[in-house]
């Protein structure tokens, strides 16, 4: 296993508070279990994914390891939407190709499929019900 620190950053708007952790257990998590592979191939490739479940998820699983990251987060009350995010692209570019070739090899076929993958519980749907139907 390399031991390869992957720095993920959020800065408030106003550049007065700013938090930074290690993320390289999230990016070695998704790999091994094949999930958001189009999110870290657009890691890959140098840029942020564009959805915001990426980067709850993300710190939802690192808060639990990382007591400075769940000060912080509860300290300002969480992300805010004004927030800088950014991530350490090279890092998982190491990762990645050291650790997980195929998954590499994959992302240069272009052969990457979208993984939908369901939280548990039942979501209650009911209040959408009245506008699938007409007048």
């Amino acid at each position: 296993m390399a031991n390869i620190r992957i720095r993920f950053k959020i800065t408030s708007s106003d550049l007065e508070v700013s938090s930074s952790c290690d993320c390289q257990k999230w990016i070695r998590h998704l790999a091994a279990r094949q999930v958001k592979t189009d999110d870290l191939q657009t890691l890959f490739a140098g840029r942020f994914p564009t959805g915001k479940m990426f980067v709850l998820d993300m710190i939802e699983f690192l808060r639990k390891s990382d007591g400075q990251l769940h000060h912080f987060l509860v300290g300002r009350g969480g992300i805010h939407h004004d927030d800088h995010l950014t991530i350490d692209f090279d890092g998982v570019r190491q990762l990645l190709k050291i650790e997980f070739p195929e998954l590499v090899e994959q992302f240069a076929a272009g052969s990457v499929k979208k993984v939908v993958k369901r939280r548990a519980g039942a979501v209650d749907l009911a209040p959408l019900s009245s506008l699938g139907k007409k007048n």
